[in-house]
């Protein structure tokens, strides 16, 4: 095996969990471990983000340097800091400051409701690329040999590269381009929008065919520019990547490439796209396990404490996160009265469309979700759900928490609770509608609890049924619905009837090791190199 070209790699992203608040989603995860993966083999990694009004404020930075750009028609100054955390030493952290973050709020992304998508969070993103365009020709001219972008919020810096004449430096330098989501887009108009591409950059002069939406004429889609303006496209999964080359048909609960599988399938005839899973830490050490009369009381507090908070700050009591929060304070009391000696089912991820929707799908004049509680209940198990998300879902998911006494709604995130549920659970629910890669699957076989999902990208490539977990599939949603059913009722009569084949799962679940050092060697021979 010959030597291994090392790399001076830049990451660009939106999220990185190594911030403190510096994480929503999965990307968060991905920046945090892969660049020190990346440093472990001998590689130089800078990450950098926007800092949104608190990243540098809130943690020990240094002003590196300021500088002007020109945005949306003014001169905007830029702050670039370095931030100086405690054991990342082998990678620098940096994050770009600008008064015009201030103007969207102290989160990392703003929701500007269904009439104006993404507006100022693109407004956000592209002034944090425009920054990175000028920072990489000038004060970090020849410092990197890959530049590697994340999702849509990076993706404008591709756009300047290859229309911005004063950029254009930056086209010798390889971009390498990760969808984590591909459903977020990033859509928004070329013009006559303070929010659009005109607006920003006035003078740019850029071709429609390849970062035009296909099915928004008057707009332009980030993720389609960072697919056909990128050296490289990167995707989670083996299997998404071969999903996405498909178009979407939502009608059966297909969710493929969402209007640019003909772009994504030209990058695959080019071999420009390349699909590697996502890896899991496996060194962080396990939280201590609570019995389970433990955790119901931890479960207690917290909510109890949540009921009180949202109820100070709302100055009532009549608001519907509050409600949620009493129904599940007195489920869990209830809980702790009755004996149980049945399975404890577990789902932990976002209340979204993605991770849900099919558990509120019609079904027997009430939903999916009705159905396997009632399923449950044969077993006499229980089921707890831990997320946050779309307020419609989590209504839906209080009206279910409210007609079964065995299912147990948890209405926000709490690290504590969901790293207990994750050990604590006997079978982990996951029916994604779509799923990249999917991390919470890894979390839960990582503790030796088998997992029940859709049969479907990351989640396909990560559990194998009747092996280490279960999976369903079918033809459209009524199929799929119905084999989530079958599958539960299968998992759970094995976990009753069937003790040594349940055994042999679970131990198969708890060896299974889908390591970063892996993923990384491919991130170096298939997109770097």
């Amino acid at each position: 095996m010959g030597l291994v070209k090392l790399h001076k790699v830049l990451m660009i992203a939106a999220e990185n969990d190594v911030l403190p608040n510096g994480k929503v989603g999965g990307v968060g995860d991905v920046v945090r471990d892969v660049p020190l993966e990346l440093a472990n083999q001998g590689h130089c990694v800078d990450v950098i983000t926007p800092s949104y009004g608190f990243h540098a404020n809130d943690n020990p930075s240094t002003l590196n340097l300021s500088f002007d750009i020109e945005f949306s028609g003014k001169i905007e100054k830029i702050d670039l800091y370095k931030l100086n955390l405690k054991n990342t030493q082998k990678v620098n952290h940096w994050v770009i400051e600008s008064d015009v973050f201030a103007l969207y709020g102290s989160g990392i992304y703003f929701d500007d409701g269904h009439q104006r998508p993404f507006a100022s969070d693109a407004t956000k993103f592209a002034l944090f690329c425009a920054a990175l365009a000028e920072l990489l020709v000038t004060h970090w001219q020849d410092r990197f040999s890959v530049v590697h972008l994340h999702d849509w919020h990076a993706a404008i810096l591709a756009i300047l590269r290859e229309f911005e004449p004063k950029y254009h430096g930056l086209k010798k330098l390889p971009f390498v381009y990760t969808i984590h989501n591909l459903a977020l887009q990033g859509i928004r108009p070329f013009e006559k929008d303070p929010s659009s591409l005109n607006s920003w950059f006035p003078a740019l002069n850029y071709q429609l065919e390849k970062i035009q939406d296909p099915r928004y004429q008057n707009c332009f889609n980030p993720v389609r520019a960072g697919i056909n303006l990128s050296d490289k496209v990167h995707v989670v999964s083996p299997t998404y990547a071969k999903e996405i080359l498909q178009p979407s048909n939502h009608e059966i609960g297909f969710i493929g490439g969402e209007g640019l599988e003909n772009d994504l399938r030209n990058a695959s005839i080019d071999n420009r796209l390349k699909g590697i899973i996502n890896g899991c830490d496996y060194t962080t050490a396990a939280v201590t396990k609570l019995d389970l009369s433990t955790f119901y009381k931890k479960v207690e507090n917290t909510l109890r404490e949540n009921i009180e908070d949202v109820e100070l700050k709302a100055k009532t009591t009549d608001t519907i996160k509050s409600k949620t929060h009493r129904l599940a304070f007195e489920k869990i009391k209830l809980w702790q009265t009755l004996p149980n000696n049945g399975p404890l089912l577990t789902s932990v991820g976002r209340v979204t469309s993605q991770k849900v929707s099919l558990l509120v799908e019609p079904k027997d004049d009430l939903w999916v979700l009705d159905s396997l509680l009632k399923e449950i209940t044969r077993f006499d198990g229980r089921f707890i759900l831990l997320g946050s998300g779309d307020g419609k879902l989590e209504s839906q998911l209080t009206q279910v928490m409210s007609r079964h006494n065995n299912f147990l709604f948890l209405n926000g995130y709490w690290q504590p609770l969901s790293d207990q549920l994750y050990q604590l659970g006997d079978l982990f629910i996951m029916p994604s509608s779509f799923e990249p890669c999917g991390i919470s699957q890894m979390i839960a076989m990582r503790f030796g609890q088998p997992c029940l999902v859709h049969d479907i990208g990351g989640l396909h490539d990560t559990v194998k049924h009747l092996e280490s977990g279960f999976s369903f599939k079918g033809d459209d949603i009524a199929s799929q619905s119905q084999a989530l059913i079958d599958t539960l009722s299968l998992a759970l009569d094995m976990n009753k009837n069937k003790k040594s084949q349940w055994q042999k799962i679970k131990r198969n679940a708890l060896a299974q090791r889908f390591d970063w050092q892996s993923s990384v060697e491919q991130y170096v021979s298939q997109l770097y190199n």
